[in-house]
């Protein structure tokens, strides 16, 4: 069966490589989240099958190529070994299109298993489809596309559903490498033809898998589900803690100008100090205690500690070359908040998923605040913490202002380098039907927005308020939480929107200036609020922080 199987395997790549490559879909306007097949990828990267573009890019946004498909067959195939080992000359002269896959090419074409889109020229940049890909998968189950075979080519559609090789994320008129992830980890749990064992299970007997990884990373269910059950989740978390998250931007070849007020600038952005001291965190975690043993039964609590652009962007290596404390870096100060908030608050790894997303556009360069993609991604966290799904990005319009020099510019000096190369601000608008209050010191006011148009940080909320409250008036229930915040909390606020009829947003600094101001235990009382999150960035975290959230956690 296995002599059979790589025999069609053998056809199937010099079929894919020659005919089947065919030209890219039109990109579709509405962006695509990759929730889901990120945890599956992450899987696959875990036992060697697959890898992104970098250490801290898996590109699961971009259509594959033909380089790319044809090292995922040859791993699939269990000749990777093979490859590594293998040196010898191919005859293709756009080498600059599939670089990094070189051996692979030359191996493939050596053993006669691809050929090129002419005698001199393989094309690794030109585009594999869906229906190309799903053959290849199933060849690689051992089933046949000839005359009697069991499939058709033209449309390998019909048997891949059958067998469950399209889990319901994927995209076969948007074909993108999350969708390869998702059909390449289906097809693991499939049997293949004729045999009681999955392909997982097959690769690992041959020794191109190992065991190990499988018992340690491979959850079957999370094909049709795109979530890790436990342990699963937690050993790819630590296993991601041990990889990707160590890495960061480089900054090397940037001179570093220090003394900016506690602000240091590396080339054309800013970076605030940060040092750990346990007095700060400790009063704050008194706090968020006190106030989830208010609401014990009512409300959840959540605490959400966001880094700055120090802790989030920067490699674990640089970080600890720069911060101002070598004590603790800004994850390990997270950990402690949490340790020392007890187990009836639910601490959030917003600095871990920021962490994995820290080569994007995730914190502005000429301001301490995050973006909001940066927002989405600890709202991520955030959701899967409370057990929501993540709403995709796709359901949102994305709002682009240029221009932005935001607060570290002037405290840098107003340094051209900045100036020249300023900052971009995206806010992402739900499509639903929202209407918002704002109270702030002059009063009331009602507005259909809380998205505006600015190129700078005010575009999210319109900045800070005392209170504002927002309504989803698609969601006919009576769910509610509250927001606890300072302006980290602007962006964040509109992702909250998706799961909840009434949002409620305090800023902790101004709130309390409001007679009668409301306790958590009040708000689950009055307002009937379900979950209260607290944003506490990694520099607020201060005894005058936490004497703002004394007059509410009780």
């Amino acid at each position: 069966m296995k002599t059979r199987r790589i025999l069609c395997l053998v056809l199937a790549l010099a079929l894919m490589f020659s005919v089947l490559a065919l030209p890219a879909a039109a990109e579709e306007d509405a962006p695509r989240s990759y929730y889901h097949e990120e945890k599956l990828a992450y899987v696959l990267k875990a036992i060697g099958l697959f890898h992104g573009v970098s250490d801290v890019n898996l590109a699961l946004d971009r259509r594959p190529d033909r380089a790319q498909s044809l090292v995922l067959m040859l791993r699939f195939m269990g000749l990777e070994p093979s490859v590594l080992s293998e040196f010898g000359i191919q005859p293709f002269k756009d080498t600059d299109t599939f670089q990094w896959a070189l051996q692979y090419v030359g191996y493939a074409y050596r053993h006669g298993l691809t050929n090129g889109v002419s005698a001199t020229r393989f094309d690794g940049q030109g585009i594999t489809d869906a229906r190309t890909y799903l053959t290849f998968i199933l060849r690689a189950l051992g089933y046949s596309d000839g005359e009697d075979g069991d499939f058709s080519w033209k449309d390998p559609v019909p048997l891949a559903r059958s067998l469950g090789l399209i889990p319901d994320m994927v995209r076969l008129d948007d074909f993108r490498r999350a969708d390869v992830v998702a059909i390449s980890y289906a097809a693991l749990t499939i049997n293949c033809k004729g045999s009681n064992v999955t392909l997982a299970q097959d690769l690992a007997d041959r020794g191109i898998l190992k065991q190990e990884a499988l018992d340690a990373y491979f959850d079957p269910n999370a094909a049709k589900t795109g979530t890790l059950a436990s342990p699963y989740a937690e050993n790819i978390a630590q296993y991601l803690q041990e990889t990707r998250v160590p890495l960061g931007i480089d900054i090397s070849g940037y001179s570093m100008i220090y003394g900016y007020n506690n602000v240091l600038q590396i080339g054309d952005a800013a970076y605030e100090y940060y040092g750990f001291y346990a007095g700060g965190p400790d009063a704050c975690a008194a706090q968020l205690k006190a106030g989830a043993a208010a609401v014990a039964g009512q409300a959840r609590v959540f605490a959400i500690g966001a880094p700055n652009r120090l802790g989030a962007v920067l490699s674990m290596e640089d970080f600890s070359r720069i911060a101002s404390s070598s004590s603790k870096t800004e994850a390990e100060g997270v950990a402690y908040l949490y340790e020392q908030a007890g187990d009836q608050v639910i601490g959030v790894d917003a600095i871990t998923n920021l962490r994995l997303h820290n080569n994007e556009y995730i914190f502005f360069r000429t301001d301490h605040h995050w973006t909001g993609l940066g927002a989405y991604y600890a709202y991520q966290a955030w959701a899967e913490a409370a057990g929501f799904e993540p709403a995709p990005l796709s359901d949102f319009d994305a709002q682009t202002r240029e221009g932005c020099l935001g607060w570290f510019y002037g405290l840098c000096g107003n340094p051209p380098v900045m100036s020249q190369n300023p900052d971009t601000v995206v806010a992402y608008i739900p499509h639903s039907n929202l209407t918002a209050e704002y109270l702030d010191y002059g009063g009331w006011r009602t507005d259909d927005k809380i998205v505006y148009n600015y190129n700078n940080y005010a575009a999210f909320l319109l900045g800070d308020h005392q209170l504002v409250t927002i309504t989803n008036n698609d969601i006919q229930d009576d769910s509610a939480c509250l927001l606890v915040k300072d302006s980290y909390g602007n962006p964040f606020a509109v992702y909250l929107t998706q799961h909840y009829h009434t949002v409620y947003v305090i800023d902790y600094r101004q709130y309390c200036d409001v007679q009668g101001y409301l306790t958590f235990s009040q708000f689950a009382a009055q307002k009937g609020v379900q979950d209260i999150i607290v944003i506490l960035p990694m520099t607020m975290q201060s005894g005058g922080t936490a004497n703002y959230l004394s007059r509410y956690c009780r």
